[in-house]
């Protein structure tokens, strides 16, 4: 049940950040429904098993930016998984930086709004 849950939470994150995006005008656009579905479960694979090989080997780099190539690492993988996926259209680095992390922050609040207080919080 909890995978149900994240998987609704990260359609809808993507969703508002798709549309967020569309209004501002950076560069994203929505490819419908079942396309955005499987963006999310890859995305999520992406950041479960691929996301910490990179951040392993680019640790150096990260030291000596004080953490903000993490920023650049996760634009990519968002970039890369729309480009795999078709879910949504990133047009530019930009788009996809600014995807990685409105829907990042998207994700937190949401997570952060549907736990219920009886819950235990991961660490």
């Amino acid at each position: 049940m909890s995978f149900l849950i994240r998987w609704i939470v990260g359609v809808i994150a993507v969703c508002a950040t798709v549309h967020v995006g569309r209004i501002i005008g950076v560069g994203l656009e929505w490819r419908g429904w079942p396309r955005a579905l499987l963006f999310v479960v890859v995305l999520a694979i992406v950041n479960a098993v691929i996301r910490p090989i990179v951040k392993v080997l680019t640790l150096p780099l990260n030291c000596l930016t004080f953490g903000l190539f993490a920023f650049v690492v996760n634009a990519l993988l968002f970039w890369g998984t729309a480009y795999f996926t078709k879910g949504i259209e990133v047009q530019t680095f930009w788009a996809a930086l600014f995807g990685s992390v409105v829907l990042g922050f998207l994700s937190a609040i949401i997570n952060a709004l549907i736990r219920h207080p009886s819950t235990p919080r991961e660490t």
